[in-house]
């Protein structure tokens, strides 16, 4: 199984490297990379730079300018390995809710997204982000139901899906809140679902109330 997951992660990587070089979208992708230098070179969110969105792509994109100097590639390689982590997690996912089969079949339409959707599937954007954050958030959920770190570990993954596209994160962490409520064993219910909701409301809470926070100082 685990070798599987690895197997899928590296074709699913290598499907988005491949469609990297032909990504047309500069516009929306464009957004993002110039908000990114921007802050990169000392500029804050929301209040230099004003945009409608959460804060995680930028600010990440950020970061990675800061460590690895300003491109495109840097946007799209750091997609490119989201995309290979995605894939295994969904293998794992199915595959434990289906089978192998089931495993095999979901990560290969996950893996072939980038082919599928182009020209429309743009590689550094915020609802790419958050789609493939969401799918790690639900493997972590899922191995959080026996190990309270992973239920944590759910928690931060389903804040960065809040901090890229609210209603998203919103919808997961309701879904996966239950799931933690639901599944563990009866003694530890309580303690997966306060590692999670903790988890992920102590780091998605100063970045939703960025926006607000800014409006209140005007």
């Amino acid at each position: 199984m685990k070798r599987d997951a690895f197997v899928w992660g590296a074709l699913g990587a290598l499907a988005c490297a491949a469609m990297a070089p032909l990504e047309p979208n500069l516009l929306e992708e464009g957004l993002a990379l110039h908000v990114a230098q921007r802050l990169a070179r000392g500029e804050q969110l929301y209040r230099d730079v004003v945009v409608f969105t959460g804060p995680l792509p930028f600010e990440a994109l950020a970061l990675l300018f800061r460590a690895f100097g300003e491109s495109i590639a840097v946007a799209r390689g750091a997609v490119v390995g989201l995309h290979g982590a995605a894939c295994a997690a969904l293998f794992a996912l199915a595959a434990a809710a289906g089978g192998r089969r089931t495993g095999h079949a979901a990560a290969a339409v996950l893996a072939a997204a980038p082919v599928l959707g182009f020209p429309l599937w743009s590689l550094y954007f915020y609802t790419t982000l958050a789609a493939e954050l969401s799918v790690l958030a639900a493997w972590a959920a899922l191995r959080g139901i026996g190990h309270g770190g992973w239920a944590a570990g759910a928690g931060l993954l389903t804040a960065a899906v809040a901090l890229c596209k609210q209603p998203v994160g919103a919808a997961l962490a309701a879904g996966l809140g239950l799931v933690l409520a639901g599944l563990p064993p009866r003694g530890l219910r309580a303690r997966r679902s306060l590692a999670f909701a903790a988890a992920g409301g102590a780091a998605a809470a100063p970045g939703c109330g960025a926006p607000r926070d800014r409006s209140a100082r005007e």
